[in-house]
């Protein structure tokens, strides 16, 4: 056994194997498969083992979120989309497997075409995504515990699947399931160490490592080996084309390199290894490389990262949205056709013939969701959304209050008597409880807004991504002008409160007497909201206006009321105007109405009295993009949405004048 570091833990890894199933009974769409066993596997020389006994296995990821794909979304056909589900899964400690019920979506197509391969026998592969969360390794001769397995090798004490997956070639013959991961991918082959106290009682070990005369520890050719063919007779033309596509399967995938031509052309094993080392190295002089002390050789992340930020800014420039500090390279990428973006995402991930590819075909190895277009795409989309809500037009968010939910279920708001003042306690005397109103003065509800746009085939083709940015921000505008007309509509159309009283009454003192805006409205809106009491009746508030809500038609001499110097209603111009710069002016024209007197509004700050309250699910304040592959229009699929509330929570921080017409 080499004396390579103890294998890393929470790292992405796979394992593939011969599917066993069958049907359960009484169900027409669901099957029982067996997805790993303790087969001894080998990667790069070292033979790993999954522990399969209770405590060791962790299954409740498939409680929650058990899913099933087809060659764990590698296939661009089908992509990261689910083929169905994970009914339940448990350990069979027994017979050391783990095994699962799992059920096709019946609705879609695809799905139906997959499981009929299934019943005629065509999909015989299946394999499991996994991590591990603790390793104990077996020195040469040293026995586990129970006697079950002899060293050298590492046995996987805790370890969690995370989804199964359909695979089109089989490889372990002890179970129906493998092993993949979005991070890190690890290359396992079958082992047959020889020795049979290394495997599991009852179960048969396929041929994989030589085991004759295996190289001392450190020996230059000790991890260079090839491994032998899984156990079959040599002279079987099946059996050796069965390994062939394995072997250039799997070790291409762990280097996210293309084996359709290898395998299609022919080529050997030997001719794929070399054809794969000369990738890496042409590879390797634009993109760092990190052996991290094992055998496996990964592109560093942070590279295509890089990649990811430059196109990401440069698409946004050229759609028009602002960036502050585009990425390195982003200028480049900001004359590139998508087209171009995706060849280039594709090449840095290794597929060095995408030049080559047809915008079809492209657009289907593009569409992934883990890869970097994708990526790409999404992060366009969201930094759109961000921009469009930072530069919406809209004006409540100055003078309303903020407040943040955590469901939707509806949520009562009570007012509080009394709060300016607290009483005196004498020594030894009792604290009294503040008095809250006997019903509720409102109720925050919470609603979702939302909608969804594609990015199709076409749009592709005819490098449009400008369409979608537009889209999205006036998606996201719309967003936010649905907030500000909800706000200001409250106003306009005075609703009745929960006391039984239109908003602006005389019963609530904060409805003026109509005239058009100048000192004297104003003092004698300023004059009520300071006589304002509390909800017990005992103490005056003493708020004053600190915002002034006109429509467009009374911008202008409501401007020239706070900015003058001078009283503008007076014929005096000694006369000062005691209200310059005393209040804020707030403009919007969801205020105006079509004829007649237009009114204006008061509003306190928003601290210190109730008036109007927005809320947000979870305090998320911009609407939400998700993205997805969409197989109706070959493409993707943006859904933007957003979760808000406008309630009424007070009157005694508005004042209304009725205006005058002129």
């Amino acid at each position: 056994m080499s004396k390579a570091k103890m294998p890393d833990t929470g790292v992405a890894m796979f394992r593939s194997g011969v599917l066993e199933r069958k049907d359960v009974e009484g169900q027409e769409n669901q099957y029982e498969i067996s997805f790993s066993s303790e087969e001894p596997y080998a990667r790069w020389g070292d033979v790993e083992v999954l522990l399969h006994e209770a405590g060791a296995v962790d299954l409740s990821r498939f409680e929650d979120v058990g899913t099933l794909l087809f060659s764990h979304g590698r296939d661009p056909n089908y992509g990261r989309v689910p083929i169905g589900k994970v009914i339940r899964a448990w350990l069979d400690e027994s017979a050391r497997k783990c095994r699962a019920v799992i059920q096709f979506d019946d609705e879609d197509e695809v799905c139906k075409r997959l499981r009929s391969k299934l019943d005629q026998g065509m999909l015989k592969g299946v394999s499991v995504g996994y991590s591990v969360g603790a390793w104990t390794r077996l020195e040469p001769g040293q026995k586990s515990a129970d006697g079950r397995f002899v060293g050298p090798m590492y046995i996987a004490a805790q370890w969690t699947p995370h989804e199964i997956s359909l695979e089109p070639v089989p490889a372990d013959p002890t179970v129906g399931l493998g092993k993949n991961f979005d991070n890190e991918e690890d290359n396992h082959m079958s082992l047959k160490t020889g020795n049979p106290a290394a495997a599991p009682e009852g179960t048969a070990t396929p041929g994989a490592v030589p085991a004759a005369n295996p190289a001392p520890e450190g020996a230059a050719g000790a991890r260079s080996q090839d491994p032998a063919l899984p156990a079959a007779e040599p002279t079987d033309p099946a059996a050796l084309e069965r390994a062939r596509v394995l072997e250039i399967s799997n070790m291409c995938r762990s280097f996210d390199i293309d084996a359709e031509s290898f395998i299609r052309d022919g080529v050997s094993v030997a001719d794929a290894r070399t054809a794969v080392l000369e990738k890496l190295q042409r590879r390797g002089a634009s993109n760092p490389v990190d052996t991290g002390g094992r055998g496996e050789v990964t592109i560093v992340k942070e590279e295509i990262d890089k990649v990811r930020s430059a196109a990401t800014d440069g698409l946004l420039m050229r759609c028009g949205v602002s960036v502050a500090k585009p990425a390195d390279g982003a200028r480049e990428f900001r004359g590139m056709s998508l087209h171009d973006i995706a060849v280039e995402c594709l090449v840095r991930s290794g597929i060095s013939n995408a030049h080559r590819m047809s915008k079809d075909e492209l657009l289907k190895r593009s569409m992934t969701p883990d890869s970097a277009f994708s990526a790409i795409a999404s992060e366009v989309a969201n930094r759109t959304v961000l921009a469009a809500h930072e530069t919406a037009p809209t004006t409540f968010q100055y003078w309303t209050s903020k407040a943040t939910s955590s469901d939707f279920r509806p949520t009562d708001i009570y007012e509080i008597s009394a709060s300016g003042e607290l009483d005196e306690i004498p020594q030894n005397g009792e604290f009294k409880e503040g008095k809250l109103s006997d019903a509720p003065v409102a109720t925050r509800r919470l609603l979702t807004f939302g909608k969804i746009v594609s990015f199709t085939r076409q749009m592709f083709i005819n490098d449009d991504i400008s369409l979608i940015t537009r889209t999205l921000t006036a998606y996201t505008l719309a967003f936010q002008r649905g907030i500000n007309k909800a706000v200001y509509q409250i106003l306009k159309n005075n609703p009745t409160m929960r006391d039984g009283y239109t908003l602006f009454s005389a019963n609530h003192k904060n409805l003026g007497t109509g005239a058009v805006p100048g000192t004297a409205s104003f003092s004698e809106a300023r004059k009520l909201m300071r006589q304002q009491k509390d909800l017990g009746g005992g103490v005056t508030l003493n708020i004053s206006p600190s915002f002034v809500l006109a429509s467009s038609a009374d911008e202008t001499p409501v401007e020239a009321l706070l900015a003058s110097l001078a009283d503008p209603s007076s014929n005096n111009s000694g006369v000062a105007n005691v209200f310059r710069n005393k209040m804020q002016l707030i403009v919007d024209a969801e205020l105006d109405v079509d004829s007649g007197a237009q009114p204006y509004y008061f509003a306190a700050d928003p601290r210190l009295a109730d008036t109007i309250e927005v809320s947000y699910l979870n305090g998320v304040e911009q609407p939400m993009v998700e993205m997805q592959a969409d197989f109706d229009t070959l493409g993707f699929r943006y859904r933007v949405y957003g979760d808000r509330g406008v309630t009424l929570t007070g009157y005694r921080g508005l004042v209304k004048n009725p205006g005058k017409s002129n």
